[in-house]
């Protein structure tokens, strides 16, 4: 199969396991918890079955590891981005908290490469 359709599927199963997660998110309450459940695990799924589908389970453990290091990465963002915002204001303290996640992430992957 061409890399385009590879491509093809992995956005139509992406869009529709983000429809299904937002399907759940609306079901939840309080609505903060909607966002968990919108495009995250829906689009890490989709990847992850037409990464098996298309290059064999060696490649998933590779994905996987990559994703596990992106979430400690985005998770390191969060954790600064707000107090960095606050006190630098809202260009300075994303570009600074994009650094430190640059960092984490670069980390994560030194680890796993």
């Amino acid at each position: 199969m061409s890399e385009v359709w590879w491509i093809v599927g992995r956005g139509l199963l992406g869009g529709l396991l983000v429809m299904v997660f937002a399907v759940i998110g609306e079901m939840l309450t309080p609505k903060r918890f909607a966002g968990i459940f919108a495009a995250a695990p829906a689009v890490a799924l989709a990847g992850m079955t037409i990464t098996v589908l298309h290059e064999g389970e060696h490649q998933l453990d590779e994905s996987a590891l990559g994703m596990i290091a992106g979430s400690v990465a985005l998770v390191a963002y969060c954790a600064v981005a707000v107090p960095l915002v606050r006190r630098l204001g809202a260009f300075a303290g994303s570009l600074t908290a994009l650094v430190v996640w640059a960092a984490v992430a670069g980390a994560g992957w030194a680890l796993i490469a």
